[in-house]
Protein backbone atom coordinates (compact mmCIF):
# COMPACT_ATOMS: atom_id res chain seq x y z
CA UNK A 1 0.00 0.00 0.00
CA UNK A 2 1.24 3.50 -0.93
CA UNK A 3 0.28 6.96 0.67
CA UNK A 4 -2.07 8.55 -1.16
CA UNK A 5 -0.36 11.75 -0.36
CA UNK A 6 3.32 12.99 1.49
CA UNK A 7 5.10 15.81 2.41
CA UNK A 8 8.80 16.01 3.29
CA UNK A 9 9.70 19.38 5.10
CA UNK A 10 6.71 20.82 3.53
CA UNK A 11 7.23 19.91 0.42
CA UNK A 12 5.11 17.06 -1.68
CA UNK A 13 7.34 14.58 -2.18
CA UNK A 14 7.92 10.74 -1.71
CA UNK A 15 11.63 10.10 -0.61
CA UNK A 16 14.16 11.14 2.10
CA UNK A 17 17.91 11.25 1.99
CA UNK A 18 20.14 7.94 2.83
CA UNK A 19 21.58 9.69 5.67
CA UNK A 20 18.14 10.04 7.40
CA UNK A 21 18.64 9.34 11.22
CA UNK A 22 15.92 7.15 10.58
CA UNK A 23 18.23 4.40 10.35
CA UNK A 24 18.45 4.36 14.19
CA UNK A 25 14.45 5.30 15.18
CA UNK A 26 15.46 8.86 16.35
CA UNK A 27 12.43 10.26 16.42
CA UNK A 28 8.60 10.51 16.85
CA UNK A 29 5.34 9.54 15.09
CA UNK A 30 2.01 9.95 15.92
CA UNK A 31 -1.08 8.66 13.73
CA UNK A 32 -4.10 10.51 13.50
CA UNK A 33 -7.73 10.03 12.08
CA UNK A 34 -8.80 12.75 9.09
CA UNK A 35 -12.94 12.56 9.06
CA UNK A 36 -14.51 15.22 6.51
CA UNK A 37 -11.32 16.80 6.22
CA UNK A 38 -10.83 17.25 10.05
CA UNK A 39 -7.96 16.11 12.03
CA UNK A 40 -9.09 14.23 15.07
CA UNK A 41 -7.89 14.81 18.62
CA UNK A 42 -4.93 17.50 16.76
CA UNK A 43 -4.20 19.60 19.74
CA UNK A 44 -3.64 16.11 22.26
CA UNK A 45 -1.10 14.29 19.43
CA UNK A 46 0.62 17.67 18.83
CA UNK A 47 0.63 18.10 22.40
CA UNK A 48 2.73 14.92 22.96
CA UNK A 49 4.28 15.17 20.30
CA UNK A 50 5.72 18.41 21.23
CA UNK A 51 6.58 16.82 24.90
CA UNK A 52 8.38 13.90 23.01
CA UNK A 53 10.90 16.38 20.57
CA UNK A 54 11.49 17.71 24.32
CA UNK A 55 12.38 14.91 26.23
CA UNK A 56 14.32 13.37 22.97
CA UNK A 57 16.56 16.73 22.24
CA UNK A 58 15.16 17.42 19.09
CA UNK A 59 15.17 20.52 17.23
CA UNK A 60 11.72 22.05 18.32
CA UNK A 61 9.45 22.27 15.22
CA UNK A 62 7.12 25.00 14.46
CA UNK A 63 3.52 24.02 15.70
CA UNK A 64 1.71 26.67 13.23
CA UNK A 65 3.31 25.47 10.20
CA UNK A 66 2.41 21.54 11.08
CA UNK A 67 -0.65 22.20 11.88
CA UNK A 68 -0.77 23.96 8.32
CA UNK A 69 0.93 21.13 6.43
CA UNK A 70 -1.05 18.70 8.13
CA UNK A 71 -4.55 20.67 7.60
CA UNK A 72 -3.63 20.67 3.76
CA UNK A 73 -3.41 16.93 3.62
CA UNK A 74 -6.06 16.87 5.05
CA UNK A 75 -8.68 18.46 2.85
CA UNK A 76 -11.23 16.68 1.17
CA UNK A 77 -10.54 13.43 2.82
CA UNK A 78 -13.85 11.82 4.32
CA UNK A 79 -11.94 9.00 5.94
CA UNK A 80 -8.12 8.70 6.16
CA UNK A 81 -5.47 8.10 8.22
CA UNK A 82 -2.71 11.20 8.57
CA UNK A 83 1.30 9.86 9.94
CA UNK A 84 3.53 12.55 11.38
CA UNK A 85 7.24 11.54 11.45
CA UNK A 86 9.45 13.82 12.66
CA UNK A 87 13.45 12.86 12.80
CA UNK A 88 16.24 14.19 14.28
CA UNK A 89 18.11 16.28 11.54
CA UNK A 90 20.97 14.50 9.23
CA UNK A 91 24.40 14.81 10.93
CA UNK A 92 26.55 11.97 8.85
CA UNK A 93 27.16 8.44 9.80
CA UNK A 94 27.18 7.65 13.67
CA UNK A 95 24.94 7.80 16.98
CA UNK A 96 26.58 11.05 18.13
CA UNK A 97 24.01 13.80 16.77
CA UNK A 98 24.88 17.27 15.89
CA UNK A 99 22.55 20.18 15.97
CA UNK A 100 20.20 20.20 12.39
CA UNK A 101 16.92 21.03 12.19
CA UNK A 102 14.06 18.33 12.70
CA UNK A 103 12.62 16.57 9.70
CA UNK A 104 9.05 16.71 9.40
CA UNK A 105 7.95 13.78 7.27
CA UNK A 106 3.26 13.71 6.85
CA UNK A 107 1.76 11.17 4.69
CA UNK A 108 -1.93 10.48 4.08
CA UNK A 109 -2.65 6.73 4.25
CA UNK A 110 -6.31 5.36 3.06
CA UNK A 111 -8.40 4.04 5.65
CA UNK A 112 -8.40 0.29 5.74
CA UNK A 113 -11.21 -1.84 3.75
CA UNK A 114 -11.80 -4.26 6.70
CA UNK A 115 -13.26 -3.09 10.05
CA UNK A 116 -12.16 -4.84 13.02
CA UNK A 117 -14.79 -7.12 13.97
CA UNK A 118 -15.81 -7.22 18.17
CA UNK A 119 -16.02 -11.34 17.90
CA UNK A 120 -12.26 -11.94 16.46
CA UNK A 121 -9.84 -13.02 19.65
CA UNK A 122 -6.51 -11.29 20.77
CA UNK A 123 -3.77 -13.29 21.49
CA UNK A 124 -1.16 -13.37 23.82
CA UNK A 125 1.97 -12.27 22.87
CA UNK A 126 5.92 -14.28 23.91
CA UNK A 127 7.43 -11.18 22.73
CA UNK A 128 8.59 -8.87 25.83
CA UNK A 129 8.90 -4.94 26.30
CA UNK A 130 11.82 -4.11 27.58
CA UNK A 131 11.86 -1.62 30.89
CA UNK A 132 13.38 1.83 30.02
CA UNK A 133 11.99 4.77 31.66
CA UNK A 134 13.91 7.21 29.23
CA UNK A 135 11.68 6.26 26.45
CA UNK A 136 8.87 5.03 28.48
CA UNK A 137 5.41 6.50 27.12
CA UNK A 138 6.57 7.86 23.89
CA UNK A 139 5.85 7.09 20.68
CA UNK A 140 8.94 6.69 19.18
CA UNK A 141 10.37 5.31 15.97
CA UNK A 142 11.68 2.12 17.16
CA UNK A 143 8.89 -0.69 17.38
CA UNK A 144 11.00 -3.73 16.68
CA UNK A 145 9.37 -5.35 19.54
CA UNK A 146 6.30 -4.59 18.12
CA UNK A 147 6.68 -5.83 14.88
CA UNK A 148 8.48 -9.16 16.33
CA UNK A 149 5.45 -9.88 18.59
CA UNK A 150 2.97 -9.38 15.40
CA UNK A 151 5.11 -11.85 13.45
CA UNK A 152 3.24 -14.13 15.96
CA UNK A 153 -0.22 -14.22 15.54
CA UNK A 154 -2.12 -14.01 12.11
CA UNK A 155 -5.58 -13.95 11.75
CA UNK A 156 -8.49 -14.27 13.06
CA UNK A 157 -6.60 -12.28 15.90
CA UNK A 158 -6.34 -9.21 15.55
CA UNK A 159 -4.17 -7.70 18.13
CA UNK A 160 -2.00 -8.94 20.36
CA UNK A 161 -1.43 -8.17 24.60
CA UNK A 162 2.33 -7.84 25.43
CA UNK A 163 4.37 -8.24 28.58
CA UNK A 164 7.49 -6.38 30.26
CA UNK A 165 10.16 -8.56 31.07
CA UNK A 166 8.91 -8.29 34.22
CA UNK A 167 6.04 -9.69 33.83
CA UNK A 168 3.66 -7.09 33.98
CA UNK A 169 1.23 -6.63 31.21
CA UNK A 170 1.40 -2.91 29.50
CA UNK A 171 -0.43 -3.18 26.47
CA UNK A 172 -1.29 -3.69 23.03
CA UNK A 173 1.14 -4.51 20.44
CA UNK A 174 -0.64 -1.69 18.65
CA UNK A 175 -3.54 -0.59 21.32
CA UNK A 176 -3.81 0.54 24.55
CA UNK A 177 -5.08 -1.65 27.29
CA UNK A 178 -8.37 -1.52 29.66
CA UNK A 179 -9.77 -3.73 32.28
CA UNK A 180 -12.74 -3.52 34.57
CA UNK A 181 -12.52 -4.58 37.91
CA UNK A 182 -16.08 -3.97 39.81
CA UNK A 183 -17.05 -1.10 38.01
CA UNK A 184 -13.71 0.49 37.99
CA UNK A 185 -11.61 1.70 34.87
CA UNK A 186 -7.89 0.48 35.28
CA UNK A 187 -5.01 0.68 33.00
CA UNK A 188 -1.49 0.02 33.38
CA UNK A 189 1.20 2.22 34.79
CA UNK A 190 3.44 3.33 31.88
CA UNK A 191 6.61 4.54 33.86
CA UNK A 192 9.07 1.65 32.63
CA UNK A 193 7.46 0.58 28.78
CA UNK A 194 4.75 1.19 26.74
CA UNK A 195 3.09 4.04 24.61
CA UNK A 196 1.03 6.73 26.60
CA UNK A 197 -1.47 6.69 23.90
CA UNK A 198 -3.68 9.63 22.74
CA UNK A 199 -6.98 7.72 23.02
CA UNK A 200 -5.89 6.02 26.18
CA UNK A 201 -5.86 9.90 27.91
CA UNK A 202 -9.36 10.72 26.34
CA UNK A 203 -10.49 7.43 27.61
CA UNK A 204 -9.65 8.31 31.00
CA UNK A 205 -10.13 12.03 31.40
CA UNK A 206 -14.49 11.02 29.92
CA UNK A 207 -14.36 8.33 32.07
CA UNK A 208 -13.31 10.19 35.17
CA UNK A 209 -16.22 13.17 33.98
CA UNK A 210 -18.72 10.86 33.86
CA UNK A 211 -18.20 9.81 37.58
CA UNK A 212 -16.31 6.47 37.09
CA UNK A 213 -13.46 5.43 38.69
CA UNK A 214 -10.02 5.02 37.26
CA UNK A 215 -6.89 4.19 38.22
CA UNK A 216 -3.24 3.27 37.02
CA UNK A 217 -1.63 -0.04 38.59
CA UNK A 218 0.44 -3.00 37.85
CA UNK A 219 -1.67 -5.50 35.85
CA UNK A 220 -0.73 -9.30 36.14
CA UNK A 221 -1.91 -11.65 32.94
CA UNK A 222 -3.72 -14.02 35.64
CA UNK A 223 -5.39 -10.28 36.79
CA UNK A 224 -6.29 -9.55 33.03
CA UNK A 225 -7.67 -13.10 32.56
CA UNK A 226 -9.88 -12.54 35.89
CA UNK A 227 -11.29 -8.90 34.83
CA UNK A 228 -14.69 -8.25 34.61
CA UNK A 229 -14.30 -6.41 30.95
CA UNK A 230 -11.35 -5.74 28.77
CA UNK A 231 -11.51 -2.91 25.79
CA UNK A 232 -8.33 -1.52 23.87
CA UNK A 233 -8.07 1.78 22.59
CA UNK A 234 -6.04 3.73 20.00
CA UNK A 235 -6.39 6.79 17.75
CA UNK A 236 -8.55 4.95 14.55
CA UNK A 237 -10.33 2.17 16.31
CA UNK A 238 -11.53 4.23 19.09
CA UNK A 239 -12.26 1.25 21.50
CA UNK A 240 -12.93 -1.87 21.05
CA UNK A 241 -14.00 -4.58 23.45
CA UNK A 242 -11.67 -8.20 24.01
CA UNK A 243 -14.47 -10.55 23.85
CA UNK A 244 -11.96 -14.02 24.02
CA UNK A 245 -8.29 -14.30 24.70
CA UNK A 246 -6.81 -17.67 25.43
CA UNK A 247 -9.88 -19.92 26.96
CA UNK A 248 -11.44 -17.03 28.43
CA UNK A 249 -14.47 -14.97 26.65
CA UNK A 250 -16.49 -12.47 27.77
CA UNK A 251 -19.89 -10.66 26.97
CA UNK A 252 -19.59 -6.82 25.89
CA UNK A 253 -19.85 -5.26 29.25
CA UNK A 254 -21.80 -1.87 30.33
CA UNK A 255 -18.60 0.19 31.02
CA UNK A 256 -17.43 -0.82 27.04
CA UNK A 257 -21.08 -0.04 26.18
CA UNK A 258 -21.02 3.34 28.09
CA UNK A 259 -17.49 4.17 27.00
CA UNK A 260 -18.48 3.62 23.61
CA UNK A 261 -21.52 5.94 23.65
CA UNK A 262 -19.71 8.40 25.50
CA UNK A 263 -16.45 8.54 22.97
CA UNK A 264 -19.36 8.37 20.01
CA UNK A 265 -21.11 11.70 21.48
CA UNK A 266 -18.16 13.84 22.34
CA UNK A 267 -16.65 12.50 18.29
CA UNK A 268 -13.32 11.44 19.98
CA UNK A 269 -13.14 8.68 17.72
CA UNK A 270 -14.22 7.46 13.97
CA UNK A 271 -14.73 4.16 14.10
CA UNK A 272 -16.98 3.69 16.87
Amino acid sequence: MNPLTSFVNGQAQTSIPVTSRLQYGDGLFETLAIRDGRLLLWSEHVRRLMAGIERLGLDPIDAALLATEAETLAAGHSLAILKIVVVRGTSGRGYRPAAAPTDRILTVWPWPNRPIDDEAPVFWCRTTLARQPLLSGLKHLNRLEQVLAQREFSDPYWEGLMQDTQGWVIEGTMTNLFVVEGGILTTPILDQAGVAGVMRDQVMRRARESGMVVRLDHLTSTRVMEADEIFLSNSLIGIRPVLRLAQRLWRRGPVTSRMTEILRACGDAPAL
